[in-house]
């Protein structure tokens, strides 16, 4: 994410990106009576597009979340503050 690049994920491993921000592509997985998981290449396909979109909606959320990420950690960021506060308190 620090370099603004857009992934396609299995939803166990990034559920929470998925789900609660927004900032991947889902590829789900279909569950069968005999307990295997198939995913096919049809969805494995759209996941790939969706994320090789230049103007799509992941890769700009992405790219903001990946300028919000590094403006946090410079000077005068929220992260670098909050470091600066806890080397302060100990």
């Amino acid at each position: 994410m620090w370099y603004g690049v857009p992934m396609a994920t299995w939803p166990m491993y990034a559920f929470g990106l998925v789900k609660d921000l927004g900032l991947t592509v889902e590829i789900k997985m279909d569950y069968r009576k005999d307990s295997e998981m198939v995913v096919s290449a049809q969805d494995i396909e759209r996941g790939i597009r969706q994320v090789m979109e230049h103007d799509g909606v992941i890769r700009k959320r992405v790219k903001e979340m990946s300028e919000k990420g590094k403006k946090s950690l410079m000077n005068g960021g929220s992260s670098y503050s909050s470091l600066g506060h806890f080397i302060d308190q100990i």
